[in-house]
């Protein structure tokens, strides 16, 4: 049992660090005492069976949260404290948790979509607490749900992917073993415990009494402030998007030589370029690199491979790697279908949705992917694109199709359409917003205008990642032979 075996490591390592933010580092045993302190406020309750939402930061307290609802035996929503209003709204109508805690401080619209709630915004230490005092009869176990983390949907409303403990269990037994095993390894934790990414560190790390580094947002968003804490922690495995390893190689100091505890590089969400992985390895010639490849709705991740500057000479579009133990591809019509002991329950109370994406192959559990992509004769698996309309964007899997459905809602806008834009490296980096308005103008000034209500609308609807990097206006949208919007016409206009 996954949580079992946290709570035990936790016992052998009590007075080591597990979570470290900002100039604030928590013991084992910390962690443990936030762990049944929280789960004695939820046991205070009467709780159906259904989730509990976890709403905050990315910090030492919803982590204890968020395990706390594995220990009483419940899966977690967790949902970031900036999550638009709009957005909140309609995870929590789906999700109908059974509880809400909240581990910052609400301000009056928050509070009245989350309704009922319960508060955790500081962590005392218990002077009593035992080990021995925490219960795990109760705890997620087997093929139960062990988190649900919504994603982006078509129809602009939010799915719940959800994952169950043997995924987890899974999955994080793949990371420990078969990647570098490290002494005293010390994860970053970078991404949204929202964004599924947080798991390649939170579960290994804890599994393994490693120390995790934890970023905040306001520290990602401050290049000036993000050098200064990478310069004054020790990080051995590096978990994080490409886009955000771009960012830090345009300074000269992210090198080996500046950060010579980094033995690992493990990256997902999106793909990692050529040009990438090339400087990285320039910059830290004695570090493994790995790239990894899987869906939110297959626990993260699937395949790896230890990328080489041999790899990296041989292949225009890296490859993605073999698939971890317990699970196996095929390759229907181009695309990329996973078979194994990844693949989540389905989309949370979605059956619709579930039916068209979660199938059985031969007995097996599968998802159909979405994905583009071809095996060689080795099994080794390259991915190749999305087969619809979803993209990765900075890290962050975006349905296309969902902000076309938020940017409808807004008054001004009778059609629009999202086209990506590519580089060379076949990676997305701008998201083009075109749009039929219902009063357009050759006026720049009064469409810069338009521009901007339409982007302070969108924010309320949707996360700010989502948000187009580019507006263009048109009078007609061109149509193709059956009557819908001819995507390729305006991709080869406004794209390019």
């Amino acid at each position: 049992m996954l949580i079992e075996e946290i709570l035990n490591k936790a016992a052998q390592n009590a007075n080591k660090a597990a979570f470290t933010e900002a100039n604030v580092s928590y013991t084992y045993q910390d962690l443990a005492d936030a762990i049944k302190q929280i789960a004695d406020k939820f046991n205070e309750h009467t709780l159906v069976n259904r989730p509990i939402l976890v709403f905050g930061k990315n910090n030492f307290l919803s982590l204890a949260s968020m395990l706390a609802a594995n220990l009483v035996g419940h899966a977690y929503v967790p949902v970031d404290e900036h999550t638009p209003l709009d957005r909140l709204t309609a995870i929590v109508s789906a999700a109908k948790p059974a509880l809400v805690i909240t581990t910052s401080d609400l301000n009056g619209e928050q509070a009245a979509i989350l309704g009922d709630y319960i508060t955790f915004t500081q962590f005392t230490a218990n002077s009593n607490f035992t080990f021995e005092s925490l219960n795990t009869q109760k705890a997620v176990k087997g093929s139960q749900t062990a988190y649900i983390i919504y994603t982006s949907g078509t129809t602009g409303l939010p799915k719940g992917v959800e994952v169950s403990h043997d995924n987890l269990y899974s999955f994080t037994q793949w990371m420990i073993n078969d990647f570098k095993q490290i002494t005293d390894n010390k994860y970053l934790e970078q991404p949204l415990f929202s964004f599924d990414l947080s798991i390649f560190s939170l579960y290994p790390s804890l599994m393994t009494g490693s120390e995790l580094i934890a970023l905040s947002r306001a520290e990602i968003g401050n290049f000036k402030a993000l050098f200064q804490r990478l310069d004054a922690v020790t990080i051995k495995t590096w978990v994080s998007t490409p886009s955000f390893v771009d960012m830090l190689l345009v300074d000269p100091s992210f090198t080996a030589q500046n950060h010579p505890a980094i033995e690992q590089f493990i990256f997902c969400g999106e793909e990692l370029t050529v040009k990438t992985a090339r400087k990285l390895c320039q910059n830290f010639p004695d570090a493994r690199i790995y790239n990894t490849y899987g869906p939110t709705e297959a626990t993260g991740a699937v395949s790896s491979v230890l990328i080489t500057d041999e790899i990296i000479a041989s292949y225009d579009r890296l490859p993605v790697g073999k698939a971890k133990p317990g699970v196996h591809f095929a390759i229907e019509n181009g695309e990329i279908i996973i078979i194994g002991d990844s693949v989540g329950n389905g989309y949370y109370e979605n059956p619709e949705k579930t039916a068209q994406s979660f199938v059985t192959v031969d007995g097996e559990a599968a998802f159909k992917t979405g994905d583009a992509g071809h095996m060689d004769a080795d099994g080794t698996l390259f991915f190749q694109g999305r087969l619809d309309f979803q993209v990765k964007f900075n890290g962050y899997r975006i349905e296309l199709q969902d902000i076309e459905a938020n940017l409808i809602m807004n008054d001004q806008v009778e059609q629009a359409i999202m086209l990506p834009r590519y580089n060379e490296e076949h990676k997305v980096t701008a998201l083009i917003a075109v749009i039929k308005p219902k009063e357009y103008s050759t006026d720049r000034a009064v469409m810069r205008t338009v521009t901007k209500a339409i982007k302070n609308d969108l924010l309320t609807r949707i996360m700010d990642y989502m948000l187009p990097t580019k507006f263009v206006y048109v009078t007609e949208m061109p149509l193709n032979q059956n009557g819908k919007i001819d995507r390729k016409a305006l991709t080869a206009k406004v794209v390019g």
